[in-house]
This record gives structure tokens, sequence and C-alpha cells, in this order.
């Protein structure tokens, strides 16, 4: 845990080592990470969130070490060679690794103004993604629909103002059912 600790401080310093011109500059931290001997708790600035939490991750795993993150209640099981089947990810929360279906429901609730799409991709590249109103460039109201398989050229869409729809595009596609191909009429994007 201790290696851990100093690399992600000399990776991003702590609070107390920057002087006023450069908190703004090269602060991450909303207060220097604390350290036990069993975890890290680690709170950063919303505007460097990404980048943090992508330096978290790299580090976690070198370190043989697992994430969790509390706000989602999100174990991210990095382990060294361990990918993750489905990944879920969006505009402006967390990505999670295998989603379960009660967590596509909810994730799917908070598509909108400040969360525009989320996408849920397998392991092989293929994916599904639910955008919404003027962020997916669809009416207020409306779910787009989207899928690819494999390359570009297999990306397809759709429309709808069926909620449900949203959420069974994502549970179906993470369960192997592809009824959700046949539920719509796709348009080659």
């Amino acid at each position: 845990m201790r290696r851990f600790y100093d690399a992600l401080l000399d990776r991003f310093p702590p609070l107390e080592s920057l002087s006023d011109e450069d908190i703004d500059r090269l602060g991450v931290w909303s207060m220097t990470p604390e350290r036990s001997d069993a975890i890290v708790a680690v709170s950063c600035v919303w505007s460097r969130a990404n980048e943090v939490g992508t330096a978290v991750l790299t580090l976690a795993t070198e370190h043989g070490l697992v994430c969790y993150e509390p706000g989602y209640h999100v174990v991210n099981p990095n382990a060294p060679g361990y990918a993750a089947p489905f990944t879920l990810s969006s505009e402006s929360l967390p990505t999670m690794p295998d989603p379960d279906a009660h967590r596509l429901e909810w994730i799917i609730g908070q598509v909108g103004k400040d969360n525009g799409y989320v996408i849920l991709e397998r392991a092989d590249g293929w994916f599904v993604q639910v955008g919404y109103g003027d962020a997916a460039g669809v009416p207020a109201g409306t779910y787009a629909l989207e899928y690819q398989e494999g390359s570009i050229d297999r990306h397809f869409r759709c429309q709808t103002t069926d909620r449900e729809a949203a959420v069974r595009l994502l549970q179906e596609f993470r369960a192997g059912d592809d009824t959700w191909k046949r539920r719509h009429l796709w348009a080659p994007l």
C-alpha cells in the first residue's frame, strides 16, 4: 500500500506541497489522500476526475490492488490480465466493469442533459449505445439507440421515446439475447 501511495503522490503532489499559485494548475486533490495499511482514500477535483481515475487504476493494477468507487458502489477488479466481459461508460459517470441488470436500468435514468449518452461495450469491441435528446441529435424526449458489430461499417441506429426499450437494449445485449435487434427498425450510420 505504501508504494502505491508514494507513486500516486509522485504523480499528483499533495496539496500541502503546492504554492497558492500552483494549486489551480497542478492540484488535483479535494484533500490530500489518506493512507492506512489496508486502504488509500482519495478525493479529487471533478475537472480532473478522468485523468486521476485512469492513473489510480493503472497504479493499482501495477501494485496488485483493487479499486472501489464508493459514490457509485463500483468495484473495479483490475487484477493484472483481467478484462471485464462488459464495460459500461458514459459522458460524465465513472466507468463500471461488469454492470448487472439493476445497474443498467439505473444508468438509463441518469441519461439526460448532463450525461448525454451511455455505452455498454463487450470485450470483443462490439457495443450498444443510448443517447438522449439534443446530446444525441434527436428531439427532446427521444432516445437514440445504436449498436456496432466490429467495424464502423456495421454501425446502426434507431430512435424511440420508450425508456424501457432503452433499458432492454442494454440488458438484452449484456445477457447475449439479440431480441433487441428484431424489436426496432435499424438504419446504417
